[in-house]
């Protein structure tokens, strides 16, 4: 009896620890790619014209946006206050694709350590650096 109890016991710590290291060694899609951590928009270029940080803090009054990208491949950003979430896709080209809450979906790269964000409804490209 005595011998059956220590089993029991050593077989649910066993159960116990395989559920929660479990998910431990899951990598998601995005794991050990450059593009994931915190992005902060230093600029974006409209019209030929490239506005500074400093000029988009001018004309936009707050914060400047920010885009978290994680390893699973979610995606946080916040922009004048408004929070949204989306996933990122690694592109066979490339290029990653953000879909949001909103099944708006936009496309972006990674270039001279920039991430670069084209906004095609209105013909600009967000710039963000990792901060």
């Amino acid at each position: 009896m005595r011998r059956m109890k220590k089993f029991s016991i050593v077989a649910c710590v066993a159960l116990i620890m395989a559920v929660f290291l479990g998910g431990c060694g899951s990598a998601g899609p995005l794991a050990g790619d450059p593009v994931v951590g915190t992005w902060t928009m230093t600029g974006a270029e409209y019209a030929g014209i490239t506005l500074t940080a400093d000029d988009l803090v001018d004309a936009m009054g707050g914060e400047m946006p920010t885009f978290v990208i994680n390893e699973d491949g979610s995606a946080v950003f916040s922009f004048n206050g408004e929070d949204g979430s989306g996933d990122v896709a690694k592109n066979d080209d490339g290029t990653y694709t953000l879909s949001d809450d909103t099944d708006t979906t936009l496309d972006f790269e990674l270039k001279d350590n920039t991430l670069r964000l084209q906004y095609t409804e209105m013909s600009m490209v967000m710039i963000f650096e990792q901060k």
